[in-house]
């Protein structure tokens, strides 16, 4: 078989999944695709030419142990949250709070018309006096009656009065003090009565119940307002602010089993503290913590619920927000890691493409796990954080049925030591095709091949992506 119909058919399958990127040079020169084309596929006559070696950038494949995180959704709200609601009844005549400011423990939200229960209270204070006037007389009553009583016990010894006459100052007794209780109860009644009065009179300053905000009312100056009806306001403390959010059963087994950890005093919660990423992607610079950790698995959802807390001094988290919860959950130990540029995509599988000890490019089919910023050198002295992807092999075996892993199939490219691989991170794609046409050579029969990759000598360095609209957060972050 003759060597451009090979290269043919090691082509037409890439041809069809539309690699881009190869269209005409911006100086109005042939491509390098045209130029390639023009190469082998100019007729059957025209002689194989060896293709000049491809620029790519790489960096070395890097191994270390890496933590393991999970990620669940939050749904934010305050640590103290509590609808306000009237106690009495009346007409709203104050308004003493700007919506969505804070407020301290007992600041005066709104007054209530409070003309009626001032009456009430001077009408209380008013019988209350009444009440402690007849207790007075009562006790005098009582006093005479026991004089009265003490006196015809002696004279009834000497015969001096009768025995009905002592009988009538016992009962005259009696009642004088039945009197006296009844009066002292009156009091009681009337001081009950005016403590009342003076509440429902204090209720009229409608009050914040903890320090925290108030949001927008839901009254007006002039509402009639009656209790329970309505809700004035709400209120809610958000320093720090509390997060709710739910973790599966298995996932809390999976930790447990795997994870060493000390449970405190009145939680066993498998991990305390978590990171917290906002709407925007961002990662918050506070950590939040565990506050509480249900004992057993909802059976409805599957799941166990958590309740933490974030600082917010800042006040930038507010009551509502949906968030992500991240945590560590365990870790992965001598773990291989590139640089998540490396990553190639092709019919569902990520490939990675290395540069072999014969300078030909090889990939291989990976699997992706956990993604991490990690410091890597800047070129200049310095240091960047680089997004890293954890890779392992999909599962192959060799004519022996052994299993390879990533070790293994490196080994078999010529690389005893995993680290000395050199990764391509820029020119993957053409890589891509220059490894696919070598593979179809070599299945078609060919001997040698054409397509060679030459890595630049400096090693690939990463530039952070500058936002157009940078994050509240972003500049704490960096």
């Amino acid at each position: 078989m003759k060597v451009n119909t090979i290269i043919k058919l090691a082509l037409s399958g890439l041809l069809v999944t539309g690699l881009t990127g190869c269209g005409e040079s911006k100086d109005g020169k042939p491509s390098f695709f045209e130029r390639f084309c023009n190469d082998f596929f100019g007729g059957e006559q025209q002689q194989q030419q060896q293709m000049p070696p491809l620029s790519v950038s790489v960096m070395k494949l890097q191994q270390q142990t890496v933590p393991v995180y999970a990620t669940w959704f939050g749904q934010l709200r305050g640590t103290e949250q509590a609808d306000i609601k009237p106690e009495v009844s009346g007409k709203i005549v104050e308004k003493l709070y700007i919506d969505g400011s804070p407020c301290k423990k007992g600041d005066v939200l709104f007054r209530i018309d409070d003309v009626t229960y001032r009456a009430a209270v001077a009408m209380s204070e008013a019988n209350l006096d009444a009440a402690r006037s007849a207790v007075l007389q009562a006790e005098v009553a009582d006093i005479q009656a026991q004089q009265d009583l003490d006196r015809y016990t002696e004279l009834v010894k000497s015969g001096s009065v009768s025995e009905k006459t002592f009988k009538d100052a016992e009962h005259a007794k009696r009642r004088c003090a039945a009197v006296l209780a009844a009066m002292h109860s009156n009091v009681k009644q009337a001081e009950a009565s005016l403590e009342t009065a003076r509440i429902n009179l204090d209720r009229c300053s409608i009050k914040a119940p903890f320090d925290g905000y108030a949001s927008a009312a839901t009254v007006s100056l002039g509402d009639h307002v009656s209790p329970g009806a309505v809700t004035l306001t709400r209120m809610s403390s958000i320093d720090p602010i509390r997060v709710d959010f739910m973790v599966t059963g298995k996932h809390v087994l999976d930790i447990v089993t795997q994870t060493k950890f000390r449970a405190g005093e009145d939680m066993a919660s498998p991990f305390t503290k978590f990171d917290v990423i906002l709407e925007d992607g961002t990662l918050y610079k506070e950590k939040g913590s565990v506050r509480t950790m249900d004992s057993e698995v909802n059976t409805s959802t599957g799941t166990v619920n958590f309740i933490g807390a974030i600082p917010n001094k800042e006040l930038r988290l507010r009551s509502g927000a949906s968030v992500q919860i991240r945590a560590q959950v365990g870790e992965v130990k001598d773990a291989f890691l590139v640089p998540k540029a490396a990553i190639l995509s092709s019919m569902n599988h990520r490939f990675i493409y290395v540069v072999g000890p014969d300078n030909l490019p090889h990939g291989i089919d990976v699997i992706l796990g956990q993604e991490i910023e990690l410091d890597m050198p800047n070129g200049d002295g310095s240091t960047v954080k680089m997004p890293m992807q954890v890779v392992t092999a999909r599962t192959i075996y060799d004519e022996k049925g052994n299993k390879l892993g990533l070790e293994e199939i490196l080994s078999g490219i010529g690389y005893d030591n995993p680290l000395d691989v050199p990764v391509i991170v820029e020119g993957g794609q053409m890589a891509q095709i220059y490894a696919n046409i070598n593979l179809g050579m070599k299945k078609a029969g060919a001997k040698g091949g054409f397509a060679s990759v030459a890595p630049n000598p400096r090693q690939y360095t990463y530039e952070r992506p500058v936002s157009t609209t940078p994050s509240v957060t972003a500049e704490s972050e960096e």
